[in-house]
């Protein structure tokens, strides 16, 4: 019975046009409550809530670590909150269900030399070269999501103001400024891009970001090519886009800017969300804070 429930749970899930990465996780997170429901001798009908508390602490006995269990957690909340909803069910066993709790991580971020140096790539004479001066310019200057970048186009580029108009999560419309020297840079892509579209005879496009073949740009791509940049600069591995999204949060806070301006660059509807992301900022604002304040230095001396 709980095999054929949850069939149908993923084939509603389809219907709803999820993602096929949502669908293998969810897929494989019911799978593996199935072979624990098969093993501990227990079905849709009959769970308790200790039943799934059993599978929850089998789980982290697995070995698996607490962001994978939450997921799967997660999936497992929706799978009889759905039961529950339909009728097939008379009482919702998952609806207490906690997560474990979660590692709190320090993002990624450079500093603002790293910034320069992963920057600092020369003139670009093609249009590789334009494209990645722009795109890391406009990442750092504007501290964009890397969806928000890709997804942009050229209509969005309010280029007398240096704003762009941003498509935000929740399709949340933003003004976000930016500087000259993204600016200088967006303009050397541009005519690079127009270039492109001419020599190919392709069609014009509204994407503002194109690859070789006139097709938007999509964020794997823009991975790559940080990657590719961070090594050609000798800087860390392992940094990703979201990188410079964190570094501009850091590096503006840590020169003063407010945290609810940081937050409306950000388009967070969260100030919490921007202080995790400015979290090294914080810090250093406090070291600052216990090396300046008379209070501070006499508490320590004392």
């Amino acid at each position: 019975m709980l095999k054929e429930d949850v069939q149908a749970f993923l084939l509603e899930q389809e219907a709803r046009a999820s993602s096929p990465h949502t669908l293998r996780a969810q897929g494989g997170d019911l799978a593996g409550l199935l072979a624990h429901a098969d093993a501990s001798d227990w079905g849709a009908w009959a769970v308790k809530p200790r039943d799934l508390r059993g599978f929850a602490l089998a789980l982290g006995r697995r070995g698996l670590d607490p962001a994978s269990q939450a997921r799967t957690l997660s999936t497992v909340r929706a799978f009889y909150r759905w039961l529950f909803e339909r009728g097939r069910i008379a009482a919702n066993p998952a609806e207490g269900l906690r997560n474990p709790r979660l590692p709190k991580r320090l993002p990624a971020f450079l500093t603002e030399g790293e910034a320069a140096a992963l920057l600092d790539l020369g003139p670009a004479r093609d249009f590789p070269g334009a494209r990645l001066a722009a795109l890391l310019e406009l990442l750092y200057a504007s501290g964009l999501r890397v969806s928000e970048l890709v997804g942009l186009d050229l209509g969005d580029l309010l280029r007398e103001e240096r704003t762009l108009r941003v498509l935000g999560k929740g399709r949340k419309e933003r003004l976000v400024p930016y500087n000259a020297q993204a600016a200088a840079a967006l303009e050397a892509y541009l005519d690079r891009r127009r270039d492109l579209l001419a020599a190919r005879g392709l069609a014009p496009t509204a994407a503002l970001f194109l690859n070789q073949r006139g097709g938007r740009l999509t964020p794997t791509s823009v991975r790559t090519f940080l990657a590719r940049a961070l090594e050609g600069a000798a800087l860390r591995a392992r940094v990703s886009p979201h990188a410079l999204r964190h570094s501009f949060a850091t590096h503006l806070l840590n020169r003063g800017m407010d945290l609810r301006a940081i937050q409306e660059l950000l388009g967070h509807a969260s100030l919490s969300t921007t202080q995790r992301y400015t979290h090294l900022g914080l810090d250093e604002l406090a070291r600052t804070y216990e090396a300046a304040h008379p209070r501070a230095r006499k508490g320590r001396s004392g």
